[in-house]
Parts: C-alpha cells; structure tokens; sequence
C-alpha cells in the first residue's frame, strides 16, 4: 500500500511539474504611437489629418481677424452715431459672434470625432496583421510600450510590425 501512495504522489509530481514546464508564455511589447507615425498608411493618414487641420484653423484665424476689425470699426463710429445705433450694432456684433463661436466649436468637434474614427479604422486593418504575427511566433500576450515600466529591447517588436504592416497596407482613405 505505501509502495501505491508513494508512486501515486510521484505520478501527481510530475504531471505538475509538466503543466508548469508547458506554461512557458512569451511575452512581447509594441509602441503603438510609433506604429501609427512610421508606418506608410498611418503617416498618409495623419499628413491628411494635419492638413485638414491647419486648413480650418486658418478659416477660423482669419474669420477672428474679420470679428475684431469689425469690432474696431463699430467703435470708431462711437463719435459720428448715437449710442442707440452704437448699441444696436454692437448687439448684433455680438449675437453673430456667438453664431460664430457656436459654429467653430462644433467644426472643431466634428473634426476631432473624424480623427479618432479615422485612426480606429487604421487600427482594426493593422489588427488583423498584428494578430496573425503573434499566432506565427506562438506570442501569447503583446503589451503597449506606455504600460510597460522596464523591458529587455529583445522584447520589442514594433519595428518587425511596421515592416509586415508596411507590406500590406499602403496607403488608408479618410472618411
């Protein structure tokens, strides 16, 4: 009977052991945010980002420009009108001014969901080629860079992953 428990403790032993030496999990980080700038479809897409940018800040710029010359205008009449008419012009000023700002924030917004959709787009077509990666080198978790506190170089993979992405995926349309 001990020569029974003693073999049974032994089997369950090993069988542990074995799960334990099974359990082996690579492990591997990636910085997303040097995905999105380097690879050819994310470089496309955000130069047409920035461009669409800097184009409404411009139109707003200048539409501020026009606010303050108009403002300024008002207020040299001060001397040649009556203040009633004074009044009345600065009301309206202001009631187009908020028109202005309403329509300015609400571009802003616009442009910023327009962003965020655009760049979860990029992310879920490189998704798949990150997905089929890991599987081909048997990588059970992959990390962002920024939730990483300290790491061997050796388990970066974002430079293999800008290439494979680069291969497949050239250039991204804006919606």
């Amino acid at each position: 009977m001990n020569l029974f428990k003693n073999f049974f403790y032994i089997l369950i032993f090993l069988s542990l052991s074995i799960n334990v030496l099974k359990a082996e999990n690579k492990v591997f980080y990636i910085d997303i945010d040097n995905i999105l700038n380097n690879t050819l479809a994310g470089k496309s897409l955000l130069n047409s980002l920035k461009k669409e940018e800097e184009f409404i800040i411009q139109k707003y710029k200048s539409m501020d420009r026009e606010f303050k010359d108009k403002e300024k205008k008002t207020l040299a009449k001060k001397n040649l009108i009556s203040k009633e008419e004074i009044s009345k012009e600065l009301n309206l000023l202001q009631v187009e001014f908020q028109k202005y700002r309403k329509e300015k924030i609400n571009e802003i917004d616009e442009f910023k969901q327009k962003k965020n959709r655009n760049i979860i787009n990029l992310l879920k077509l490189i998704n798949p080629i990150i997905e089929k990666y890991m599987v081909n080198n048997s990588i059970s978790i992959l990390l962002d860079k920024k939730n990483v506190f300290i790491a061997s170089k050796d388990y970066e993979i974002t430079y293999k992953l800008i290439e494979l992405i680069d291969n497949k995926i050239k250039t991204i349309e804006i919606e």
